[in-house]
């Protein structure tokens, strides 16, 4: 189980991560959203959760999917690590340049 901190802790990592990917200061991801900065601030202390308008807002801008903020950090390569890769490049191919895009982001955020 996963207590209400817990969350707001991994969603505000998330933010974090993508904000410093794109060379972004809190306070230039907060001009480009329209928010102040101290609400980027609060969510990525995991002190204030997203609004539905905030997280509408950091979606498309960072283009990806909302459900992207929640996810929770996992190794996807545990079993067998060649056949897995060799799968995932099997299926590359098939995705079109704003999926490898969204996959890119997660992975990122896998990774950190």
């Amino acid at each position: 189980m996963f207590t209400e901190k817990e969350i707001r802790q991994n969603v505000g990592n998330i933010v974090k991560q993508l904000r410093i990917q794109k060379g972004l200061t809190q306070e230039k991801l907060a001009e480009f959203i329209d928010v102040q900065p101290q609400t980027i601030r609060a969510i990525e202390k995991g002190r204030s959760f997203l609004s539905c308008k905030v997280l509408t807002k950091l979606s498309n801008f960072f283009e990806v999917d909302y459900s992207f903020f929640f996810l929770k950090k996992a190794n996807i390569l545990n079993d067998d690590d060649n056949k897995s890769i060799s799968k995932i490049k099997s299926l590359l191919p098939q995705f079109s340049s704003s999926k490898l895009n969204e996959i890119y982001n997660i992975l990122l955020v896998m990774h950190k």
